[in-house]
């Protein structure tokens, strides 16, 4: 039997549900459950940890500077200054001892790092000519330089530093001397003999007629102790030797022009020779006294130092790198400058090689010690091979 009222019914009647069940959603949706209520759905927290702080790590670098420096400028004592100029390979072919080291440790953006340099050298030059036969030289020379760093600009493409620091600096020098006896005995002969040939012609001596005797006969004949052009950037050290000479032979002679004056007018002839060969044994033993000895001077000093250094990633294995740095001030120099730059390689994770020019110049005078000037640059390549960690 067919009722289509019920059916219409029926058809109502689930439509009217359907619309409940969706009206109930939309509430669950915009209606927040209760905190006793079940939802049907576990909703899931998670606990906030904080950052984690990470340690800077320790950079450390240790190496070996090759620097191959010719030296140049003037040196000298009591105003008697010198000018020097002893390329590089002069230089390596009387080197006894040379060490070089640098090292640095940084972490973050705060560093220290320094490096020292010695050298010993000695050579000897014979002299052709001259009451001297050969002039022997020595050398140490020693530079350690200390500086605190800071890392103003730290980037994938380089960094800058600000360098604070300071510069010691020690210089020991020798000069020694080995008489030409067979010259100083012909020397003082002939000496002796103008003087003589004076007294003889009646001839007053004055004092500068003396002196320019000797200075023909004897000091003209010392230009060994000017050490010009030396092989080793040694100052001229026994330049104030010439004028003890001068003074002492000066007195010698002096002293015995009365009596050689009176010998030769009495025509004694011995005692004019006995007089003659005394004063000649006398000059010849006293040159030879003077020129067979060693002189030595010593001197160090140190210079407070502000700089700056950096480096300029080309590559990730090339880089260049740069240094320079200013200091003295009067305290110690009067001024000394250092400036360096270098293409360098990271040839591994854990070595480096630079190949630069390094460039130094010191304007120190202590007139304390002697007078002594030192107005020297140090300039030439320099190779270096270094770790890091």
């Amino acid at each position: 039997m067919h009722l289509p009222g019920r059916e219409s019914s029926a058809l109502i009647l689930a439509a009217l549900f359907l619309l409940a069940g969706t009206g109930n959603v939309v509430r669950g949706q915009n209606t927040p459950p209760s905190v006793n209520q079940p939802t049907g759905k576990e909703i899931e927290t998670k606990e906030v940890q904080p950052p984690v702080k990470t340690t800077e790590p320790w950079e450390i670098k240790v190496g070996g500077p090759g620097w191959l420096a010719n030296v140049s400028g003037i040196t000298g004592f009591h105003g008697f200054n010198q000018r020097i100029s002893v390329d590089v390979g002069q230089l390596l072919r009387h080197i006894n001892v040379i060490y070089a080291f640098n090292g640095e440790v940084r972490r973050g953006r705060w560093g220290v790092f320094g490096g020292l340099l010695y050298l010993n050298a000695q050579a000897g030059t014979p002299e052709r000519s001259g009451l001297v036969s050969k002039v022997d030289l020595g050398l140490q020379q020693f530079g350690g330089q200390f500086f605190g760093s800071y890392r103003v600009i730290d980037g994938p493409r380089g960094w800058l530093d600000l360098l604070v620091g300071f510069r010691d600096t020690y210089i020991g020098q020798q000069v020694g001397l080995q008489a030409n006896n067979l010259a100083i005995d012909a020397a003082s002969t002939q000496l002796v003999d103008g003087v003589a040939q004076r007294v003889a012609q009646q001839v007053a001596i004055r004092v500068s007629d003396l002196q320019t005797l000797i200075r023909a006969d004897i000091t003209d004949k010392l230009t060994a102790l000017d050490n010009r052009n030396p092989v080793l950037p040694v100052g001229p050290v026994t330049e104030f030797l010439k004028g003890k000479i001068l003074d002492d032979v000066q007195a010698r002679v002096q002293s015995q022009v009365s009596e050689l004056q009176a010998a030769i007018h009495a025509k004694a002839q011995a005692r004019v020779t006995q007089i003659k060969t005394g004063l000649e044994n006398q000059i010849s033993s006293f040159l030879t006294s003077q020129l067979n000895r060693s002189f030595s001077f010593y001197d160090n000093w140190l210079d407070p130092l502000i700089g700056l250094r950096g480096r300029l990633n080309l590559t990730k294995a090339f880089y260049l790198t740069a240094q320079t740095d200013v200091g003295g001030f009067g305290i110690g120099s009067d001024i000394a400058v250092v400036a360096y730059a270098a293409l360098g390689c990271q040839l591994t994770r854990n070595i480096y090689s630079e190949v630069g020019y390094r460039y130094l110049y010191d304007d120190f005078r202590d007139e304390g010690a002697n007078d002594f000037l030192y107005q020297v640059s140090l300039h030439g390549a320099q190779i270096s091979v270094g770790l890091n960690f």
